[in-house]
């Protein structure tokens, strides 16, 4: 079931909004002055959604979604920013890795070099 089309498409489509997100806040939101609650707020939105996709994979994959260097550097990355956010700490470097994150899947995604649930 993780594996369906419209799971597959509806993570791509939070993907593609979070790499708007990011771009966003990494170029705009100190010139707009945004308030940074409402920014770390939507990232947590966001950062809950793929946690949740992380813990329901490894889950389903009796742990063996671990086994796959990317998949353990996409978890740490989420759990990181997760947890800065919640300690109301402010990485815009983190930000630019969410933003190398969003890329490596896509280009995943597109070439088919996907780690499969199931090994």
């Amino acid at each position: 079931m993780l594996e369906s089309r419209i799971v597959e498409g509806f993570s791509m489509l939070m993907i593609s909004i979070y790499a708007v997100f990011i771009l966003f806040d990494l170029t705009f939101s100190d010139i707009l002055e945004t308030d940074p609650v409402v920014m770390a707020q939507i990232d947590s939105v966001f950062l809950e959604f793929f946690f949740a996709e992380i813990v329901l994979k490894a889950f389903a994959s009796s742990g063996m979604y671990f086994f796959d260097f990317f998949n353990c550097f996409d978890a740490a990355i989420v759990v990181i920013s997760e947890v800065l956010n919640l300690m109301n700490i402010v990485a815009k470097g983190l930000g630019v890795l969410r933003l190398i994150r969003v890329v490596v899947i896509t280009i995943r995604k597109i070439t088919g070099n996907t780690s499969k649930l199931r090994h």
